[in-house]
């Protein structure tokens, strides 16, 4: 039982010291320009979870968007985004928050100007 017990451990402390990436995480990703400035975004799928986020960038206008997305098996979901525009000021963001499959989600959602 001892020898069971010893080799139970060794092979936990290798697993653990030894992973540099889990093989059951699978990443997605990409970058481009495109009509009127640069999009990018990713998921990443482990089991029981997902996560992405896309963005998006103007170098002419200064333009900015995010907006990110959580998920997992047990039904938490999490969503957060924002924007802003320096040409007239205005800027927006939200989040979120779904604690499970049965009850409502509640976050919120703020809009306004930004002053110099």
């Amino acid at each position: 039982m001892k020898r069971i017990v010893m080799a139970a451990l060794v092979a936990l402390g290798l697993g653990f010291t030894t992973a540099e990436k889990a093989d059951a995480q699978i990443v997605y990703g990409y970058r481009t320009p495109g009509y009127g400035g640069i999009y990018s975004g990713g998921t990443a799928y482990v089991p029981g979870a997902v996560q992405s986020y896309n963005s998006f960038y103007s170098p002419y206008t200064g333009t900015v968007q995010r907006q990110a997305y959580y998920s997992n098996m047990f039904g938490q979901t999490y969503t957060r985004g924002y924007g802003y525009n320096p040409w007239n000021g205005q800027g927006y963001n939200y989040q979120y928050y779904q604690p499970n499959w049965f009850t409502p989600a509640f976050g919120g959602y703020n809009y306004g100007f930004r002053r110099w």
